[in-house]
């Protein structure tokens, strides 16, 4: 009918999210949009947790469907919900994390006001424990692996990507599915095929949502080596998005790995290396202390864990041409 509101799919990859299950679907299920108008789909990648049980038991009226991702991967899930969808509109949301009750109106709101065909909100981290505290600390420094401009902008600009984005359907019809390829960053090659395609991505901060990043160092671990080696594939699909930063974290693996050697050999040129670096995650976590109190202490964990971690997938994903040979992920996708 003339003047009715855009029918929206939120599509939603999950997998194993029993710890954010129910806020997630809950912060849905409450939007102040027209419940007529919208619809939520959730690829699950074969869930070994109470996720799906849980999942039932906060959708009592049936509004989620759920559907089977065999690909296991965030993309495959991606491309699997897509094909189901029937939205003017595809909203991504990741499955550890919620939105704002206003969620979908403000992307409306949004795309209607500009006119721009893909938009975003900035990344709001959600820290609910002492290590999200300490891990969302050094997320927002330049000291651990840079900030980026999709978690710190306040104001309505123009970016080069969108960590969840909202698409009017004649964008994704254009540029094609998700890349299954990637097992992470796969919002980057996404982004970046459709900057190629003539359109431009908007952040709005009126688009609210909130991310809960990794529990724990493990996690941390699997997730930003991952990044790194994707990253590397990424490149090398679109090399003319390269930038000298995406070096510098496997810059400074080569120089760790030569001050470990010179410093077993006495050399006072590792040693001083070793010492600096020692000074400068120290000095780091006692900049924070203030805030974070002895959870502060974390830092010196968390910061070594994100620059060697996605230094040394960096290094795996750039060494997979001249072996001729995928790298293995560290873990499930």
């Amino acid at each position: 009918m003339p003047g009715a509101l855009p029918f929206i799919s939120i599509v939603v990859p999950i997998r194993n999210e029993e710890a954010t299950i129910v806020r997630l679907v809950r912060s849905l299920l409450d939007q102040d949009y027209p419940r007529d108008r919208f619809e939520i789909l959730m690829a699950d990648g074969g869930s070994t947790d109470r996720t799906r049980e849980l999942l039932a038991q906060s959708d009592v009226d049936g509004r989620v469907r759920v559907l089977d991702n065999p690909g296991r991967t965030a993309p495959a899930a991606l491309n699997v919900a897509i094909a189901q969808a029937k939205g003017e509109i595809i909203t991504r949301v990741d499955g550890h994390s919620f939105v704002a009750p206003d969620y979908l109106s403000r992307i409306v709101a949004v795309m209607e006001e500009t006119g721009e065909s893909v938009v975003g909100g900035p990344v709001l981290m959600h820290a609910d424990t002492p290590f999200r505290r300490a891990l969302v600390a050094a997320l927002y420094s330049r000291v651990a692996v840079g900030a980026v401009p999709y978690r710190t902008l306040k104001t309505r600009t123009y970016v080069a990507s969108l960590q969840t984005g909202s698409f009017k359907r004649e964008v994704l019809a254009r540029v094609g599915p998700f890349d299954e390829a990637l097992a992470v960053v796969e919002d980057l090659d996404m982004n970046t095929r459709i900057r190629k395609a003539g359109y431009k991505l908007l952040l709005d901060p009126s688009i609210r949502f909130w991310y809960l990043p990794r529990p724990s160092v493990s996690a941390l671990w699997r997730q930003i080596y991952t990044v790194g080696l994707v990253k590397a594939r990424i490149l090398r699909k679109h090399p003319d998005i390269f930038k000298a930063k995406y070096l510098l974290p496997s810059v400074f693996v080569g120089a760790l790995a030569a001050a470990i050697a010179l410093a077993a050999t006495g050399s006072a040129v590792g040693l001083l290396f070793l010492a600096a670096y020692a000074i400068v995650v120290t000095g780091f976590a006692l900049s924070r202390a203030p805030e974070l109190g002895l959870g502060a202490l974390r830092l010196l964990a968390i910061l070594p864990t994100l620059h060697v971690g996605y230094g040394l997938g960096f290094l795996a994903g750039a060494g997979e041409t001249i072996l001729g040979r995928p790298s293995r992920l560290p873990g499930p996708p």
